[in-house]
């Protein structure tokens, strides 16, 4: 018989919608109504094995506005799911801007680890502040950096953050560094 052994709640939503069980093998997850089983241990030790996330990899202004505020990024609420699936949560898989939405930028990413899905359900959790969050097939995304394992999943969020750092966004006018002139020298 499986045991109730942490209750994770959203206090934004009634009744809770979060709950951990553990069973043999793994432990057992419900976010509203997708139900995943993942292996904690396994994805510490894959973490371990990174030297940073995909911000600091990649360095463009996006990646450093996000990586500027990546602690205050993540609501309290989504990064103790990520402590509780054994995700560090400085290592995202991806991060990825979207343009901008009123003051705001529209930012995306993903965080690897060890699990499988019991029920995938409908996708969508919010916070209450804006910040969305969902569990993904990992097989729909690029290969992990680190070896979490042969099941891998994704916990992807989606979010807005304000422009923090002195560097400009690129325009579709401007020379970026990852976009050549289109002009003629």
């Amino acid at each position: 018989m499986n045991e109730i052994a942490s209750g994770f709640v959203n206090q934004h939503f009634s009744p809770p919608i979060v709950q951990a069980i553990i069973n043999s093998d793994m432990e057992q997850l419900q976010v509203r109504d997708q139900v995943i089983r993942f292996d904690k241990d396994r994805t510490r030790r894959a973490y371990s094995s990174m030297k940073g996330g995909d911000a600091e990899r990649c360095g463009c202004c996006y990646c450093r506005n996000f990586a500027t505020q990546r602690s205050t990024a993540y609501p309290e609420v989504f990064r103790s799911l990520l402590d509780q699936l054994g995700i560090d949560a400085e290592k995202e898989g991806e991060v990825y801007e979207s343009g901008p939405e009123g003051s705001l930028r529209m930012y995306g990413g993903w965080l690897y680890f060890a699990g499988e899905f019991v029920r995938a359900g409908e996708r969508m959790s919010d916070t209450g502040s804006g910040f969305q969050y969902w569990f993904a097939d990992a097989k729909n995304l690029p290969k992990p950096e680190a070896d979490f394992g042969p099941i891998v999943l994704a916990v992807e969020f989606w979010t807005r953050l304000p422009w923090v750092i002195p560097d400009q966004p690129y325009s579709t006018l401007s020379r970026s560094p990852d976009r050549p002139s289109t002009t003629a020298a």
